[in-house]
């Protein structure tokens, strides 16, 4: 009989708390568009950016220095406004690598050339030689939440 009782209380204890979840929904939001892998090679001449589309959201720059001199890299969106500066990478040593991730979320152009050498006044008013490339952003990509692995 007490093996009962106690057995009974236990089930209606399990029924009651799972009776206590909340009445609110949760803004089930989509997660932004998977990030797109651009490849970024720098050399004396220029900037090459490979592809040189894509759809709005994150993207990934991957970036190799073949040039002779260490570059810094800089992403700008050429607005209506004038140009605005998103992202620019440190000094990358010639034969180097790295890598700038950058939410390019609007439609329209975007530079990618070498940024200003700000470590003298002198440095940074002369002027490189190397030719910046020109990123078109389209509509924005999907929602990843069909895909899986992602954050």
């Amino acid at each position: 009989m007490q093996r009962t009782t106690v057995g009974m209380l236990a089930l209606a204890a399990t029924v009651t708390l799972s009776a206590c979840g909340s009445s609110k929904h949760f803004a089930n939001l989509p997660r932004p568009a998977a990030p797109v892998n651009l490849t970024v090679y720098i050399n004396d001449q220029r900037v090459s950016v490979s592809p040189s589309s894509v759809g709005a959201g994150p993207v990934v720059f991957i970036i190799t220095n073949q040039a002779s001199n260490a570059e810094s890299l800089d992403v700008t969106s050429s607005g209506g406004s004038g140009s605005q500066s998103l992202a620019d990478t440190g000094p990358i040593s010639p034969q180097g690598t790295a890598q700038l991730t950058v939410n390019l979320k609007s439609p329209g152009d975007y530079t990618v050339g070498i940024a200003p050498n700000s470590s003298t006044e002198a440095a940074a008013a002369t002027p490189t030689g190397i030719q910046p490339a020109l990123i078109k952003v389209g509509s924005p990509r999907p929602s990843s939440n069909s895909e899986v692995g992602q954050p």
